[in-house]
């Protein structure tokens, strides 16, 4: 085995819900050998009760604008970045020990903002966002994902948010434009893990 071989891979995963983030990290783990598979959602609840005065933090995303006045695409955004610019610097700490480590990783995430990760950290990993361009189907793959992978967290909830949680994507995807990071669109699960796992590899 060559050193190219041996190196980690450590896989930083971004998308709103109902895109297959969860589905695509499980099948990139078990494909690759890698045993270890975090979310931003476990992130963000391991840092509230930390944060107990940050009243932006201790709602969920989709009613962060709440801080701010009244709903706008303005502050939707703005309670999105703020909360993720707290939940990012448990990212950037967790990619740096991974990368301390070399330890194979994958951190599938809604705060994908590649502006609030370390230079050392981005130029380390593998970053690729996924994202449904057509809302209709992103809204019944959320209505299905109880079946799959969240079996207690009925989708339609979420899928009432959508319009907001798209506003998130939208801002995500000019990110990856600025930083060259690949999107895959993933309207075709089969045929975008494939695509995704050959990227990675």
């Amino acid at each position: 085995m060559n050193n190219s071989e041996k190196r980690a891979k450590i896989i930083l995963i971004g998308g709103i819900p109902g895109v297959g983030k969860s589905s695509i990290s499980g099948y990139l783990a078990r494909e690759l050998g890698i045993d270890l598979v975090l979310s931003g959602d476990y992130l963000r609840e391991f840092v509230r009760p930390l944060c107990p005065e940050l009243n932006v933090l201790q709602v969920s995303v989709y009613e962060a604008w709440k801080s701010y006045g009244e709903e706008t695409r303005e502050t939707v955004l703005r309670g999105f970045l703020d909360q993720a610019m707290v939940i990012n610097r448990g990212t950037n700490a967790v990619l740096k020990r991974a990368i301390a480590n070399g330890e194979s990783l994958i951190l599938e995430t809604l705060y994908f903002i590649p502006s609030h990760l370390e230079k050392n950290v981005l130029s380390n990993i593998t970053p690729l966002y996924i994202y449904i361009s057509d809302r209709d189907i992103n809204a019944n793959r959320l209505n299905e994902r109880q079946q799959f992978t969240h079996f207690n967290s009925p989708g339609k909830r979420l899928a009432d948010q959508l319009d907001r949680y798209r506003i998130m994507m939208f801002h995500s995807l000019v990110e990856c434009e600025t930083f060259g990071i690949r999107a895959f669109e993933n309207s075709d699960y089969l045929k975008t893990r494939e695509q995704i796992l050959d990227y990675v590899k």
